[in-house]
C-alpha cells in the first residue's frame, strides 16, 4: 500500500517527536541519577537518647563527635546530622535530603559537606544547599552543651 502525502508526513512527525520525547526523558532522568563525581566519606554514627523531643548525645573527650567533628546520631525515632567547629560549638540537622527523602549519610572533609548519596545535594554544614537538585536547605535543630552531653531540641 502506497502512503499518501499526507500519511507520510504524518508519520516522519510521529517518528521526529518519539526520537525528541526520548531524548527529553533521557535528559530529564539523568539530572536525577547517581552523580559521578567522587563523594564524600561514610559518616561515623553514634547513638543518642530521646527523652520527649530530647536528644541527648555524649561529647565527653572520647565521644565520635569530638574525634572526627561529624557524625550521624542514631534514636529510636531517626537521625540527625551533627558537626562540631573549632569553635566548640555543634550545629544539629536534619538527616532527610528536602529532594526527595534520601539518608544524608556522607560528608565531605575538603569542602566540609554533607552529601546526599542518591542525587548528589550538598549542604553546609549550617544545612544551607551547596549543590542541588535539593532547592531548600536541611532542617536546624537547636543545641546546648551541658557538661558532656549535648542536648538537640528536635522539634
Amino acid at each position: 500500500m502506497a502512503l499518501t502525502r499526507k500519511e507520510f508526513l504524518i508519520e516522519i512527525a510521529a517518528g521526529t517527536f518519539v526520537l525528541t520525547g526520548s531524548t527529553l526523558l533521557s535528559s530529564f532522568l539523568a539530572s536525577c541519577s547517581n552523580p559521578t563525581e567522587p563523594q564524600g566519606n561514610s559518616l561515623p554514627t553514634t547513638t543518642g537518647t530521646l527523652s520527649g523531643n530530647k536528644l541527648t548525645v555524649d561529647v565527653s573527650a572520647g565521644s565520635v563527635l569530638v574525634k572526627n567533628g561529624y557524625a550521624i546520631v542514631q534514636y529510636s525515632g531517626g537521625a540527625v546530622l551533627v558537626s562540631h567547629a573549632d569553635n566548640g560549638s555543634y550545629q544539629a540537622l536534619s538527616s532527610v535530603c528536602p529532594h526527595q527523602g534520601c539518608a544524608v549519610n556522607q560528608f565531605n572533609s575538603g569542602s566540609k559537606e554533607f552529601i546526599c548519596p542518591c542525587h548528589g545535594s550538598r549542604f553546609n554544614t549550617s544545612g544551607g544547599v551547596t549543590n542541588g537538585p535539593a532547592s531548600s536547605p536541611l532542617k536546624q535543630f537547636a543545641t546546648i552543651v551541658n557538661g558532656t552531653q549535648l542536648i538537640i531540641t528536635l522539634s
